[in-house]
């Protein structure tokens, strides 16, 4: 993984960012808009040190936000100490790379570092590529819900 830098974001790096965010505006099963993430969402996740980058030679290749948003909190897991997973997205360039499988590990490795047992998220039941990149990972299907106007399945992984 030399060839990838893993870390915090940093506030001059919020237009690359919401640029990954518009760029997955409008692929299957992505629920995101031009609107959602914005320019303020990355600006409090860094604020928070939720948000992290993997870069690849200077360019940010993809994007996730990782810590206690409380906004899963009303449903059944099974971690006792989990942190929750959101916003992550690889740019549409490198997708199918192994990438995504790059940025959940490091994801796991900074959950597992800040003494978090698990990591939940949702996931829209229309996103074949997440999902499948999620079970590919050891993430466990553990639900359904209805949020948002959208219908997620909820996503576990317990360490």
């Amino acid at each position: 993984m030399n060839k990838y830098e893993f870390r915090l974001a940093k506030p001059d790096e919020i237009p690359e960012i919401v640029s990954i965010y518009h760029s997955l505006v409008g692929t299957p099963g992505c629920t995101w808009n031009l609107y959602y993430p914005s320019q303020e969402t990355a600006r409090d996740d860094i604020k928070h040190e939720y948000l992290y980058v993997l870069k690849m030679e200077g360019e940010i290749v993809a994007v996730a936000s990782v810590g206690q948003f409380d906004e899963l909190a009303d449903l059944s897991w099974k971690p006792q100490n989990p942190c929750e997973l959101a916003r992550i997205g690889v740019s549409p360039v490198y997708q199918k790379q192994g990438i995504g499988t790059i940025m959940l590990q490091s994801i796991i490795g900074v959950a597992k570092g800040n003494g978090y047992d698990g990591i939940r998220f949702l996931v829209s039941r229309n996103n074949p590529a997440a999902l499948a990149l999620y079970e590919k990972n050891g993430f466990e299907r553990c639900g359904e819900v209805f949020r948002y106007d959208i219908d997620f399945y909820c996503y576990q992984i317990t360490f």
